[in-house]
């Protein structure tokens, strides 16, 4: 769990401290929403995976008033039933929806994203995927390794790696040879 932490706050000061104050990018990085969220998901991710049955229950108990918190204080929904890769980052919070799914390594989330939706399965999301401001993932789809998928753009087919992707339906724009 705290390899985890500690790789998500290290992407995210990567990503959008780097040119902040040494308070912003040692401690106040630890306080911001998308922070929270990410801290409190893994957190109750390794009390999911836990074996000891006394130990989950008392730690249930600390993880669900977080949760509720995160839920109606910042607009965050991440299940604990997802497997989130290192390098998880939310950057700008508020009407986030994220699956119960596999995803990658190095996500980025920005606001008001839905992955997944009811009753029409969970998409799967590969390594370095950028979800812009607003992009909504739908269905049973694959999003490959390397993709950005724009702000306010709909995905609702399989796209392939290395590729950006926007509009509604979204299309791909630019692929890169590999």
């Amino acid at each position: 769990m705290f390899d985890k932490i500690c790789a998500d706050i290290a992407r995210k000061r990567e990503l959008y401290a780097a040119e902040k104050s040494w308070l912003s990018r040692h401690v106040f990085i630890y306080f911001l929403p998308g922070s929270l969220a990410v801290i409190i998901y893994r957190f109750g991710r390794w009390v999911f995976l836990l074996k000891i049955p006394v130990l989950k229950q008392i730690l249930t108990l600390v993880y669900l008033p977080l949760k509720v918190l995160m839920v109606i204080c910042f607009g965050i929904t991440i299940p604990v039933r997802g497997d989130y890769g290192k390098g998880f980052v939310i950057h700008t919070y508020g009407g986030i929806f994220l699956p119960r799914t596999k995803v990658g390594e190095n996500l980025t989330v920005n606001q008001e994203v839905t992955v997944g939706g009811a009753n029409q399965g969970q998409p799967l999301l590969g390594d370095n995927v950028f979800l812009g401001a607003g992009a909504k993932v739908l269905g049973k789809i694959k999003i490959g390794n390397n993709v950005v998928v724009g702000a306010n753009s709909l995905v609702i087919t399989n796209v392939p790696d290395n590729c950006t992707v926007i509009g509604v339906p979204a299309r791909i724009v630019f692929r890169k040879k590999s």
